[in-house]
């Protein structure tokens, strides 16, 4: 039986956000390092790693907030919803993945109008010799995925399947 077409992009959307976090964090650890042996070894350095490893930090960050959450790495406050019976647990997920995905379209929505905006500037970034608005563009596309990624945390939680058990965030 063939793999439902969803099923296999979400899978090469999770393979490719593992991919792009490896790969940054290199690239930031081998630049940093390369700076510091430039300037301190030779007294050079290059001009654009800073603002180099700053974009990247930032992307990391973006893409690392679904990752968590796909991952379940997020810190998970129970402290409400392990007293609540199952029925009022599921009421506080769906009324959290609302707030979460609420917050996701605002930053969609002012993220795409930042990168608009920056389009129509026109800008170059201080160093690197890109405009502002490819290095920024990655903004509301990381707030898709996060929404994704919380529709998929709470899936379980809200739709539970027959003969399962709900996990509501209970310590263990």
């Amino acid at each position: 039986m063939s793999v439902p077409f969803v099923q296999r992009v979400l899978k090469a959307a999770d393979r490719l956000e593992e991919i792009f976090m490896i790969v940054a964090l290199t690239f930031m650890t081998v630049l940093t390092v390369f700076q510091v042996v430039l300037r301190y070894g030779f007294g050079t350095g290059i001009v654009w790693s800073l603002e180099a490893t700053t974009y990247t930090f930032a992307w990391l960050v973006l893409i690392g907030m679904s990752y968590g959450v796909r991952t379940e790495a997020h810190i998970a406050v129970d402290l409400v919803t392990s007293r609540l019976s199952s029925g009022a647990a599921r009421v506080f997920a769906f009324v959290a993945l609302v707030c979460g995905l609420a917050y996701c379209a605002l930053m969609i929505y002012g993220s795409s109008l930042f990168v608009e905006r920056l389009m129509t500037l026109g800008t170059d970034a201080r160093d690197i010799p890109l405009p502002r608005w490819v290095l920024t563009g990655l903004m509301p596309i990381a707030f898709v995925l996060l929404a994704l990624r919380l529709v998929q945390a709470a899936r379980p939680v809200l739709w539970p399947r027959p003969g399962k058990t709900i996990n509501t965030g209970d310590a263990q």
